[in-house]
């Protein structure tokens, strides 16, 4: 055989081992997801029928509520701060424009145990005076209403940043001509952000108003903790508390469900309206202030929404970390949740990230519709709570013994091996959190030059040469942005970690919801808490200084 024919024939067969590892995945991070939609066609049991009766509604509304108060509010707060910091000149800017990132790093039940001292319930004085003056019901309805708003206010803290970030972002796009233009017919600054910048900026805000969205219909330690219903707290009462499994499953799928229609609504909100930045002018919108009342405003907007999202729940933690450090055994924690924690998110982590580097490099050698189709699919798990991806990896994983006990005989040994060790937790890892790596991979890939692969292949190079050669090099900076955010989400996840954990395994995100919620001691649970909170502090820096890196070598 001709020496040229060859090598054709060795870069196909490659080739192929890239088409076939990114299929084998998709099939992996898919599958248990179907096995928890197959449940809505079944026949109900009778806990369901008592769920749908009693209780369905109340889960239904419960995150209809949240859903809606926190989404609403992390809006006002996401976009006018992101307003704020672009056009306006003001002290501390600077430091805001990142200060204002921090919330992101505070997991959101951490940040209800942060506000701890706000909480109220039928004991306190205040609800003892409605009882006595207007009677238990109106107790009862008042303090749920606290504990709502509550709710919504707290989780609106800690997932702002996700519209603020999408919206300077998006806002960052707008050319400066624009608001000039706008300000020449007689708009204030405020008037211009209706008027221009938030319909140029759309797609990003309702990008980031979605993922704050989905992490609250992810969230299940805050909703316990203020005593509020939610579809996923339903899934975890069923699961655990009353053993019914069917239940659990199908709470599971209306979850899915509910999901799948906000990702429609947001779809369909967008239609096919088509966004274009003219950069034909100075990109930079931020100029000086007219008056010294407009600078303090600013000031004092960022400097207060920075303090009760960032600042007071942060102190708090490290005031309940100084009363409880004499009863804090720290060798213990560092030798349990710490070392548990740092090993199962960097193996997760690492894992998660090989596998976005197969799927995005097999897309680039194959641009098919299937291919395609095959990333959608593996980005489908960010966008489904944690809860659900649990439940599903249970009975997809305790389906596939039930099958290999009658068809081989050993399938008690595969639902032994993903139940009792963290292979099923790490295998959930990778169905939750394949978006945050995908993403970043996918659009570093993209901007590497296709004749970059046409000169790697007339060098003689395989698929494999060409990657480890030329595009892994290039792509060094998505890797190691993806592989920050991978750590800090594995490592603050809660209630999928809570399902999955191998009887041996705590982490500190499982330890500081057992001390601080269910065991009540909010001192001794406030240290591991804190350092989820340092570690997400440090990789948000990590990440701005990433990225001013990557804006100093363009």
């Amino acid at each position: 055989m001709p020496k040229g024919l060859l090598n054709i024939n060795n870069q196909r067969f490659s080739s192929f081992w890239w088409w076939l590892s990114a299929a084998f995945i998709a099939v992996v991070l898919f599958s248990p997801l179907t096995v928890v939609l197959s449940s809505l066609f079944k026949a109900p049991g009778e806990g369901w029928e008592l769920i749908t009766e009693y209780l369905l509604v109340d889960y239904i509304l419960g995150t209809i509520i949240m859903t809606l108060g926190v989404g609403l509010t992390a809006l006002f707060l996401g976009v006018g701060s992101a307003w704020i910091i672009t056009v306006w000149d003001f002290p501390c800017k600077r430091f805001f424009s990142l200060a204002l990132m921090m919330p992101m790093a505070i997991p959101t039940y951490v940040m209800a145990f942060g506000y701890s001292f706000v909480k109220y319930d039928i004991r306190d004085p205040l609800m003892l005076f409605i009882k006595n003056n207007w009677g238990a019901v109106i107790m009862s309805q008042s303090n749920e209403i606290f504990n709502y708003g509550l709710a919504i206010l707290i989780l609106s803290f800690a997932l702002y940043p996700y519209v603020y970030i999408a919206a300077r972002v998006g806002f960052s796009e707008i050319s400066g001509t624009y608001i000039e233009n706008s300000r020449l017919l007689g708009r204030g600054l405020f008037r211009s952000m209706f008027s221009v910048g938030l319909p140029l900026a759309r797609p990003a805000i309702v990008g980031g108003l979605l993922l704050a969205v989905l992490e609250v219909m992810n969230e299940y330690g805050a909703m316990t903790y203020y005593g509020i219903e939610t579809l996923t707290t339903g899934i975890f009462v069923s699961w655990t508390d009353l053993g019914d499994k069917d239940s659990a499953v199908r709470l599971a799928a209306v979850a899915m469900v509910f999901v799948l229609l906000l990702i429609a609504i947001e779809r369909l909100l967008r239609g096919r309206a088509k966004f274009h930045a003219h950069r034909s002018s100075s990109n930079n919108l931020s100029g000086p202030t007219r008056t010294n009342a407009g600078a303090v405003i600013a000031f004092l907007f960022c400097f207060i929404l920075f303090t009760v999202s960032f600042a007071l729940p942060v102190i708090n933690l490290c005031i309940d970390t100084l009363h409880g450090w004499e009863k804090s055994k720290l060798t213990d924690l560092i030798q349990g949740p710490l070392i548990d924690s740092f090993i199962v998110s960097s193996i997760g982590c690492l894992g998660i990230v090989i596998a976005a580097l197969v799927i995005s490099y097999a897309a680039r050698l194959f641009p098919t519709i299937f291919m395609k189709s095959i990333t959608k699919l593996c980005m489908l798990g960010y966008a489904v709570p944690g809860a659900v991806v649990a439940i599903s990896i249970l009975v997809y994983f305790s389906g596939m013994g039930s099958f290999l006990s009658e068809f081989l005989g050993f399938g008690s040994l595969t639902s032994l091996f993903f139940t009792l060790t963290p292979a099923g937790l790490i295998i959930a890892y990778f169905v939750r959190f394949m978006t945050p790596a995908l993403a970043p991979i996918e659009a570093g890939m993209i901007r590497i030059n296709a004749s970059m692969d046409e000169a790697s292949s007339m060098l003689g190079r395989s698929s494999w040469g060409s990657f480890f050669n030329v595009h892994l090099p290039l792509l060094r900076f998505p890797l190691f942005g993806a592989m920050i955010v991978l750590f800090v989400d594995i490592l603050k996840e809660l209630p999928l970690t809570l399902v999955l954990r191998p009887p041996n395994i705590e982490t500190l995100a499982t330890t500081s919801y057992g001390l601080i919620q269910k065991e009540e001691r909010i001192a001794e649970g406030s240290f591991p808490a804190l350092i989820l909170v340092l570690t997400g502090t440090l990789a948000v820096l990590a990440l701005h200084i990433l990225i001013r890196k990557r804006i100093v070598n363009k």
